[in-house]
């Protein structure tokens, strides 16, 4: 099978497979709550035919059979942790679903005792690994390995690495990067001072990089679909599609310019200026993907 996604749009992206395996531990509510049309839905099916194959997991990759059978996901979740590192990030929202799910489960039609066991199991699983995560990044030095994070990250935007995204596109795909590593890490494990200074070198960084994108200074204001239009290529859907799967957690009322970057195929939002400049375009999408 072609892996087009991972080796196209995907492939120098460290946040796919944990956001995967939150998207698996979630199951349906993570489609209730983005409310995905069909296209959605197929890059969805695309995306994990991809990396079952990638990870040599065909036998699980049963069409449809991962949105309806809870045991089976939560398995492939557990096996695809055991390969790839999925990171704190993934590993604390994975517990906190787990163990939502399962007080929850009174309230609601109960759960067979062998999947309330599985819950537990492994939310207890994820929770120890979150923690022995957390004790290695404070060990290691939050701050280090935030500032070697960013500069992985910005290298590879000013390579042309994100080039296949819109100029707003480019710079949500950085800040989602930093989000799910050492970066996002640091930013919820260190003090407040520390995490203040960090977010402030981020959004000095993005918005003098998204600045250049279309050579102008930070805070030129340009209308928005400058910021917003795909450059053509082969691969166009792809790359859309890519992003708007990263960005399906974005309302468009709570995330305006989240939403209005990553949903093009919806109207943008309300709260989308019509006229922005870089600095005011980083500063929302830092507080909307940070905050």
């Amino acid at each position: 099978m072609t892996t087009r996604l991972l080796d196209g749009p995907g492939r120098t992206l460290e946040c796919i497979h944990p956001k995967f395996m939150v998207d698996l531990v979630q199951g349906g509510d993570a489609l209730r709550h983005t409310r995905q049309g069909p296209q959605q839905l197929q890059f969805r099916e695309r995306l994990t035919q991809e990396i079952m194959t990638h990870t040599r997991l065909r036998p699980w990759s049963m069409t449809g059979m991962l949105n309806e059978n809870a045991a089976l996901r939560l398995g492939l979740a557990e096996k695809l942790a055991s390969m790839l590192d999925p990171g704190h990030l993934a590993l604390t929202r994975m517990t906190e679903k787990l163990q939502s799910v399962r007080q929850q489960a009174s309230l609601r039609t109960p759960l067979s005792p062998g999947l309330m066991q599985q819950y537990d199991d492994l939310a207890s699983h994820f929770r120890q690994r979150a923690v022995y995560k957390e004790k290695a990044l404070t060990q290691r030095g939050l701050t280090v390995q935030a500032g070697e994070h960013s500069e992985q990250i910005f290298t590879r935007w000013r390579a042309g690495q994100y080039d296949g995204w819109s100029l707003a596109g480019r710079c949500y795909i950085a800040l989602e990067e930093l989000r799910w590593g050492a970066f996002g890490d640091a930013c919820r494990l260190a003090n407040d001072d520390v995490a203040a200074m960090l977010m402030d070198d981020l959004r000095g960084m993005a918005a003098n990089y998204l600045a250049q994108g279309i050579n102008a200074a930070p805070s030129t204001r340009h209308f928005y679909h400058q910021w917003l239009t795909t450059p053509a290529s082969p691969a166009l859907v792809d790359h859309k599609d890519m992003l708007g799967w990263l960005g399906d957690w974005c309302q468009a009322d709570s995330h305006p310019v989240s939403w209005s970057v990553t949903q093009n195929w919806q109207t943008v939002a309300l709260g989308m200026p019509r006229l922005c400049s870089a600095k005011r375009l980083v500063d929302a999408m830092v507080e909307e993907i940070f905050g």
